[in-house]
């Protein structure tokens, strides 16, 4: 069933509005991972078939994967992020060469492929320990480059705003930081920095030398609050600005203190990467 979904395809017999395939290939990922578990419990099954279960799945789990990530809400990134989950193990121990033979040239315009290096990409995703992993790779995604260096994320790319950028960053980051998580997001000369742990935000935006305070409680996240970019129609702002020279806001201490960063050398830094 796998190959006649991966050749059909590749044959690009679904037009570029039908992404009815996407339900096809869940489905599909769902039955690779039964057979999975059947082989777990039949402890007599061929090695081979396992290898062989396993890259099927990496095959098409790429081809799920495109045109969605696994941490947005659309209904694309939430069936591929259901299915990552669900078959992240078996993509794990993959080995591309045992489904060489689905990786097929594009046969048309519409086509759907997985390319080997695509492949090979998500199989070293699945493979990767850190817990941030997913959330970078929806970051990278969108043609940002994602860094860490002592406690303090650094997201770099080409947009007009960091509002919406540093905010998108600290929340899914910050997903995996219970203790709260320290984030910059800079285009050119422009840059904006949070830190968030739910339910406080921390925001520095400069040519303002001042933190602002925000408690954002559920439904609402950080993304959602700043997406527009405007400050001025956020709502949530606890207390009034703090200045740079002043001490930390309460909820940014806390955080620096679970970082193992003191204030001075997060100022420090933030003004030093400015130059």
């Amino acid at each position: 069933m796998a190959n006649l979904y991966v050749q059909l395809l590749a044959a690009g017999i679904w037009d570029e509005q039908d992404q009815s395939w996407r339900d096809g290939l869940s489905r599909l990922l769902e039955a690779l991972r039964s057979e999975d578990l059947a082989g777990e419990a039949d402890h007599d099954a061929p090695p081979e078939t396992r290898r062989r279960l396993d890259a099927v799945a990496a095959v098409v789990m790429t081809l799920l994967v495109q045109d969605a990530t696994f941490t947005s809400g659309g209904e694309h990134d939430v069936l591929a992020a259901r299915a990552w989950h669900g078959g992240k193990a078996m993509i794990a121990r993959a080995e591309p060469a045992e489904a060489e033979d689905l990786m097929i040239p594009p046969e048309r315009a519409l086509a759907r492929v997985a390319p080997w290096s695509e492949v090979d990409r998500l199989i070293a995703l699945a493979q990767e320990d850190a817990p941030y992993a997913e959330a970078i790779e929806g970051l990278t995604a969108a043609g940002w480059s994602v860094v860490r260096e002592d406690g303090l994320w650094e997201v770099t790319g080409s947009f007009g705003n960091p509002l919406p950028v540093v905010a998108k960053a600290a929340e899914r980051l910050g997903r995996h930081h219970a203790d709260g998580v320290l984030v910059r997001a800079r285009s050119k000369n422009r840059w904006a920095f949070m830190a968030w742990a739910d339910p406080y935000l921390v925001l520095l935006n400069p040519p303002a030398r001042v933190w602002r305070t925000y408690q954002v409680r559920l439904p609402a996240t950080p993304e959602s609050r700043f997406s527009g970019g405007d400050l001025s129609a956020v709502p949530g702002r606890v207390g009034s600005p703090t200045p740079l020279q002043k001490d930390p806001p309460e909820a940014l201490r806390k955080i620096l203190a679970e970082a193992g960063l003191s204030y001075p050398e997060l100022v420090s830094r933030l003004f030093t990467l400015d130059t």
